[in-house]
């Protein structure tokens, strides 16, 4: 059995197109689409109406929930905030009936190739839709999230920052994002899950977009919040990154990364390395072009898993 997962593709339609081309090249037996399918990008209406013609499963995310009116959570509680001008421009692009459809997604689905070997499938954790599953964790703090669950193997995003970890015979990954990455790679992400006699084989896959059309877009649609977006997308990364970075390696069994000669002990762990200067204030957002906003093409041509990935991000 192989299982296809992607998630958080928050209505970048051609991030998600590359991802579903590349899917289908693999064959797998079922596409995933989990959670997070439409806030945030210039084309959710699209977007979900693509997911929906080629996938085989869909789960709720958060923001699919806040978009459904089922719950908020963060900056969208709030009145006067972009974020809330973002969730009505959104809902309005959605019209009435995907938003309704959203609200009505499930929490989870499993994949049953053999008995005592399910392949769960979430979006953020298997307890909630909001708590993220950081390489970062603590082993005590995993374990409460997952020992619960009688399954072999778990899919997750929501971080979007893609890695795999071992909690005793449990294999995690979390496989996002095929449309905002946060690893400090552009390339959308996905997760590919084979059933072997060994048991669960995970691999992630990496593949080329056209980032200047999904910048664009953003500035083009006049998007609430477009300067913001558009930075979290070519930014690629979290403060922290070099210690989600390090912690992924180290689960991965790889040797942790060091500091440059001279350089403080500590360093690699302390610096955010920032791709672009902070983001404009969100108080006084000004519409961005895309090359203003330090556009950037994807790396690399076509899919790739090339071996760092390999061994960092999935392949056993």
């Amino acid at each position: 059995m192989r299982v296809a997962i992607l998630a958080d593709i928050h209505g970048n339609l051609p991030a998600c197109e590359a991802v579903i081309d590349d899917i289908k090249k693999q064959s797998p037996d079922a596409i995933v689409a989990a959670g997070d399918l439409a806030l945030r990008g210039a084309w959710p209406k699209e977007t979900c109406d693509l997911l929906f013609s080629e996938c085989d499963g869909l789960l709720m995310g958060n923001t699919d929930c806040y978009l459904a009116g089922r719950y908020l959570g963060g900056a969208y509680r709030e009145r006067d905030h972009w974020k809330t001008d973002l969730l009505e421009w959104t809902r309005a692009q959605l019209g009435e009936a995907r938003v309704k459809e959203l609200g009505t997604l499930p929490f989870s689905l499993r994949y049953s190739p053999r008995k005592g070997q399910d392949l769960f499938v979430c979006h953020a954790n298997p307890r909630n839709l909001e708590d993220s599953v950081e390489p970062t964790m603590s082993e005590e703090s995993a374990r409460a999230l997952f020992n619960h669950l009688d399954a072999a193997a778990v899919a997750f995003g929501h971080l979007h920052f893609p890695y795999r970890r071992r909690l005793g015979r449990m294999v995690i990954a979390d496989v996002a994002s095929a449309g905002i990455p946060r690893d400090g790679d552009l390339r959308p992400a996905w997760g590919l899950f084979t059933f072997t006699p060994k048991g669960w084989r995970v691999q992630i896959r990496r593949v080329r977009y056209p980032v200047r059309r999904a910048t664009q877009a953003l500035t083009d649609k006049k998007v609430p919040g477009a300067p913001l977006l558009i930075h979290k997308m070519i930014e690629a990364r979290y403060r922290n990154h070099n210690a989600l970075l390090e912690a992924a390696r180290r689960h991965s069994g790889l040797p942790l990364l060091r500091p440059p000669p001279g350089a403080p002990a500590n360093i690699a762990s302390s610096l955010p390395a920032p791709l672009l200067p902070p983001p404009p204030n969100p108080q006084g957002l000004e519409p961005m072009t895309a090359e203003s906003s330090g556009e950037h093409e994807s790396p690399s041509t076509g899919a790739t898993v090339d071996d760092a990935e390999r061994d960092l991000l999935g392949e056993e």
